[in-house]
């Protein structure tokens, strides 16, 4: 046995007394199931964690965060029982322990280059500076060797590696029936990533990618969105395998491996004929699967949940179905008009926006008791901060101490629990001029969302808490805006993915501009001046927040709190000029096909909030943007807009 291999061994030894400590979990940390989906089989990818140890591990070892989806079924190869997934690959062991694949080592992915990206290469010269296994205080220096060699800035960049190595796994993943020591969880990251092969490198075709290779993936920094992550090596080796969307320099590297192209399932046992791989058996490994549980679980399908932000925390609050709701404006205008508008629509749901900077509790008490007695359900958006709380500032944007904003909105939830069905924690944050000007971060609103979502939880359990929707930019300028895309990647990348846990859907915004439904940067069916050629102006936007979310293993649903397409005749204020480029024929047609679209093929979406229904009745549209989005006429008639959405809301 090699130097390496030695070394290898010993990192294993070193979260030995970890892994000990953690136990078995009885299925208590599952990871949550998308709709209709049992638990431990993922429709994503059409395949299921196939071993209950297998899913013991996925879930104290951070799920789909930091797995990906199962890439494949349980099969035999070199002797263990071993199931791919996006980022991993894990393998039953004699003793019956679960361990993870070395995949970047030979045979399996001794690689430098990954469709286009080049990665460094094993640095032997780097390894011999590790101490040596069975060393003095070697658990202790192993982890020092770890820390020094994975710098949180490199090359001029602030690529965050060891940052990202300490947040691999949570207290609350890791030890999900409570109790646990902090102290163990350096083991576990170094369990999995074990430790640095090579300095950190850039990419010579592409300055914006870093990259640090360790014994069980590879970090990959990208400048362009200031994001660190795993690369996606399950993939790669299920590629050479089966010879499915294998890049081409991947094929040139892999040409004398003995995986390449081995997988045949029209053979007995699965291996293509002249593959010699003894002890091996890949017979349907990579057939998808119908859904079923993973081992150990009940087969019935779960409900279709938002899941519970942690676990041990609050319970699911269950969901089904699209929900269809209208931004309205209810305070100082009739209520009796405005829910005979939303019950005639077909809608179940009203948003009112809460202004906490000019908050009158009789407004709202008067809201909520409207939409009761109306048996409408109520979210409510609440954004903005007295500007006492926050130096004087103005009211548009966060408080100083966001403890401020958790005790306001806690109260709200106190006084009308059950009564407000759910809770969008501010608005467009990834918008310099809804966050008060600032600087925009979003680990800063994540914080923000943290205490509104603890402080909601503790006095009302059953309200639904929705991030606040991003808004499309297409600009990163952190003085402007960010690209809610963008935005979104880098919410998930705070402080361990906590995102994933502090909300129970993704907020996001949608507007469709002069656009249809179905059209996108290389395809435009409608002769419309502008606002072409980037995503953030077309429906299908969602779409793309939707792949975050997915690379993120986020199973929960994304509520559109503000939907729109318009049409309005000029004069319109400056900036809203595309409003006219529709007639109101079109718009509505584009409302309607988007909705059926959403109904059909997007179950993810669990909420429309339609922007707005009654503000041209109150303003001139020709003056106020909000009022060009009205779907109701100053005299309260409906617009061909409003009969659109109400001949698909049920």
């Amino acid at each position: 046995m090699n130097r390496f291999r030695k070394f290898a061994n010993a990192v294993a030894r070193v979260v030995a007394v970890a892994g000990m400590l953690l136990g078995t979990l009885p299925f208590a940390a599952a990871a949550a199931a998308a709709p209709n989906d049992p638990d431990g089989y993922f429709s994503e990818t059409g395949f299921a964690v196939g071993e209950a140890k297998f899913w013991d591990y996925f879930n104290a070892r951070g799920g789909l965060r930091t797995f990906g989806y199962p890439a494949s079924r349980v099969f035999m190869l070199d002797g263990f029982k071993v199931q791919l997934f996006q980022r991993r690959a894990l393998q039953l062991a004699v003793d019956g322990n679960v361990t993870q694949l070395n995949l970047l080592d030979h045979p399996f992915l001794p690689y430098t280059s990954f469709n286009g990206a080049t990665i460094p290469a094993l640095d032997s010269d780097l390894l011999k500076s590790a101490p040596t296994p069975g060393s003095p205080a070697y658990g202790e220096g192993i982890l020092d060797y770890v820390d020094n060699n994975s710098p949180n800035t490199a090359l001029g960049r602030n690529v965050g590696f060891n940052r990202t190595f300490r947040a691999s796994v949570t207290m609350a993943e890791a030890f999900a029936r409570g109790g646990g020591n902090s102290g163990l969880l350096s083991g576990i990251h170094l369990e999995m990533w074990g430790v640095p092969t090579s300095r950190s490198g850039a990419d010579p075709n592409n300055g914006n990618f870093i990259f640090l290779r360790f014994q069980r993936g590879v970090m990959h920094y990208d400048a362009a969105t200031g994001l660190t992550q795993g690369m996606l090596l399950g993939d790669h080796f299920k590629q050479i395998l089966t010879g499915v969307n294998l890049p081409g320099d991947l094929a040139s590297q892999a040409k004398d491996s003995p995986y390449l192209h081995a997988y045949d399932n029209s053979q007995a046992n699965g291996i293509r004929a002249g593959k010699n791989l003894p002890n091996s058996n890949l017979k349907d490994a990579f057939e998808k699967e119908a859904p079923r549980a993973a081992p150990g679980l009940p087969a019935a399908p779960a409900a279709t949940p938002v899941p519970a932000a942690t676990a041990g925390g609050p319970a699911p609050t269950t969901t089904s179905g699209l929900r269809m709701g209208w931004q309205a404006h209810l305070y100082g205008h009739p209520h009796d008009r405005i829910f005979r508008a939303i019950n005639d629509s077909g809608f179940t749901w009203v948003k009112q926006q809460v202004r906490w900077a000019t908050h009158n509790p009789n407004d709202l008490d008067q809201a909520v008791e409207s939409a009761s007695r109306s048996g409408v359900k109520l979210l409510a958006s609440v954004l903005t901060t007295p500007p006492g709380l926050r130096g004087g500032r103005g009211e548009d944007g966060p408080p100083d101490n966001y403890a401020e904003f958790g005790k306001f909105v806690g109260g709200l939830a106190q006084r009308y629990k059950g009564r407000i069905n759910a809770y969008e924690l501010w608005n467009e944050q990834n918008f310099s001029r809804e966050w008060g000007g600032g600087q925009i971060n979003a680990c800063d609103y994540v914080r923000l969302l943290r205490e509104g979502y603890n402080a909601i939880k503790a006095a009302d359990p059953t309200a639904v808490i929705i991030s606040g929707a991003l808004t499309p930019t297409g600009v990163n300028d952190p003085n402007l805006a960010i690209d809610d895309k963008t935005y979104l990647t880098q919410m998930y990348q705070c402080n361990g993915g906590e995102f994933l846990r502090i909300a129970d859907a993704v907020g996001a915004h949608m507007a469709g501009y002069n656009n249809a439904p179905e059209d996108g940067p290389g395809q435009q069916s409608v002769n419309t001046p502008g606002y072409k050629g980037h995503m953030s102006f077309y429906f299908r936007r969602i779409d793309d927040l939707y792949e975050v979310m997915r690379n993120n293993g986020d199973r929960r649903q994304m509520w559109l709190t503000e939907y729109h397409w318009a049409a309005a005749s000029a004069p319109v204020p400056a900036g809203y000029e595309w409003t006219t480029h529709l007639s109101e024929g079109q718009a509505s047609d584009f409302l309607a096909r988007s909705i059926q679209s959403i109904r059909s093929s997007r179950p993810w979406v669990g909420a429309v909030f339609i922007w707005n229904l009654n503000f041209r009745t109150f303003q001139d549209y020709h003056k106020s943007e909000t009022a060009i989005f009205g779907f109701l006429n100053p005299d309260w008639t409906p617009r061909q807009l409003y009969n659109a959405v109400k001949s698909v809301a049920r």
